[in-house]
């Protein structure tokens, strides 16, 4: 009974279905499994969803004007402005594809978190000429910085929860994310490279007829592309991890993620450009600096100064992408028929984005509130040793369902952090590897698909090259990377994670 929920929403997602019917279903079943199987106090349920109803309202809030800001810099042009000067006029390269997975992306989700920079990202990779089912694919991979989303939230939460301090749960996770970080190169590399290779041979296809040329552009890239663009990929993510590591130790778990991306997208753009970059589209890039700088202030006067109701609101990137949207309004002098679109657009998307990311924050509640969580634990403890292997997947699990690193902590984390300590483990490295899947698995969550789908699909033409933008073929990259880490997580735990000092 206490799986029943989280079973039945798995498989109503293979179900051809609007995208709120499975966590809507999966919802309602676990509100019935905790009142009545249960047996769980009303007001003990309602209070767990009073105690997420502010990440609720704020999730759903950035995501609102996450996508009115990636409107408005589509509409403005300012996309393309900023991806040319990023890329040098490159196109759509190895190199400028680990710019934005290693850099541009996981710098965007560190500051501001909840899918926001898969709404700015994407359309960055479009202007890039990346297809959309490569931009959409190259935009989740850049979210395996999750646990560092948002400055770190939910690893804060479980750190609390865990009973250890902040910064030693950020190094913990940071050592299980090196394989993350150096997989979600790899696989981007390959994902950039083979569409490289695509379109130069449809390129020169088309200079030659339908001569012998383009019949021999059918075969696949050779071998050795595929071990330059790994051994690429694998040294962008492994450099990426060592600025995380090195952040998190010299300035902290919090703003860990924003440095080391940051320092990424330096680099990436200094070797495309060569060691120089051109002249700074300021007023492309403004409405982006408003976000970026307004986040980070905004979340340090809320962390030191006013850590109450009015601090969360200045720090939360629902405002400041909006205030970045408006101020890209006026600084892009958008003409009347693109502002007259806006709010149809932004509606038409956050409707279907918003509420099933909605419904999956509150089957997490009602998954822990309701006493299933718990249920589940005093099950699987009876693994032993055994259950260690599970607790990656467990974590993995929650980051799918809730589509949030935070939503997964606070639904499988008092589950992790007991089962810990009643095998006689170190509950920091159970947590570590909780909290390293539970980010990653918000990489291939139906909420993070969606949104990217969503965002993608508009751009999808009926000439457009290569595989169409479709949610089975954006899984088929990022599910077998997100799987394959996890597997090896899981070995990691239950082989390596000392006892209880």
């Amino acid at each position: 009974m206490a799986a029943l929920p989280i079973v039945l929403t798995l498989a109503l997602l293979v179900v051809p279905a609007p995208a709120w019917v499975a966590p809507g279903t999966g919802l309602v079943t676990a509100l019935l499994a905790g009142l009545l199987w249960f047996h769980t106090a009303p007001a003990e349920l309602a209070g767990a969803f009073a105690a997420g109803m502010g990440t609720l309202v704020e999730v759903l809030g950035i995501i609102a004007g996450g996508i009115l800001l990636s409107r408005v810099m589509d509409r403005g042009g300012a996309q393309q402005r900023i991806a040319g000067w990023l890329s040098a006029g490159g196109g759509p390269t190895v190199a400028s594809a680990l710019l934005m997975v290693s850099g541009v992306v996981p710098f965007l989700e560190s500051v501001t978190g909840f899918g926001v920079s898969v709404m700015i990202g994407l359309p960055l990779l479009l202007s890039l000429g990346f297809t959309p089912v490569r931009a959409a694919t190259l935009a989740l991979l850049g979210l395996a910085v999750a646990p560092w989303g948002s400055m770190a939230p939910g690893t804060l939460l479980g750190s609390g929860i865990a009973g250890v301090s902040l910064l030693d749960l950020g190094l913990a996770s940071g050592a299980f994310n090196v394989l993350a970080f150096a997989g979600s190169g790899a696989v981007a590399a390959v994902v950039a490279g083979r569409g490289a290779v695509e379109l130069a041979r449809r390129e020169s296809a088309s200079g030659a007829g339908e001569s012998g040329p383009a019949r021999s552009g059918r075969a696949g890239p050779p071998r050795a592309a595929y071990a330059v663009w790994i051994a690429t990929g694998l040294v962008s993510g492994l450099a990426l991890a060592g600025l995380v590591l090195g952040a998190n130790l010299l300035l902290g778990t919090a703003v860990a993620g924003a440095v080391g991306s940051l320092l990424m997208s330096a680099l990436w753009a200094l070797v495309i450009n060569r060691g120089r970059l051109g002249p700074t589209p300021w007023r492309a890039l403004t409405p982006y600096l408003v976000l970026l700088v307004g986040t980070i202030a905004g979340q340090m006067v809320e962390r030191f100064l006013l850590p109450g109701a009015l601090g969360a609101v200045i720090g939360s990137p629902a405002l400041w992408s909006t205030v970045g949207a408006l101020s890209g309004i006026v600084v892009l002098s958008l003409d009347r028929d693109h502002r007259a679109g806006l709010p149809r657009e932004t509606w038409r998307m956050w409707r279907g984005t918003a509420v099933p990311t909605g419904l999956y924050l509150l089957l997490g509640y009602a998954v822990s509130g309701g006493g299933l969580a718990q249920s589940l634990a005093g099950a699987l403890t009876v693994l032993g040793a055994g259950y260690l292997f599970l607790v990656p997947w467990i974590g993995g699990l929650g980051g799918y369902i809730t589509a949030s690193n935070t939503g997964a902590n606070s639904m499988f984390g008092g589950t992790q952090t007991a089962s810990a300590h009643a095998l006689g483990v170190d509950p920091l490295w159970v947590m570590a590897s909780q909290n390293a899947a539970a980010g990653l698995g918000t990489l291939t969550s139906p909420a993070r698909i969606e949104l990217a789908y969503l965002l993608a699909l508009s751009h999808q033409r009926a000439d457009t090259p290569g595989p169409t933008v479709t949610r089975g073929n954006m899984l088929r990259v990022t599910m077998p990377y997100v799987l394959a880490c996890i597997l090896l997580w899981a070995v990691a735990t239950m082989l390596w994670v000392p006892a209880a000092g």
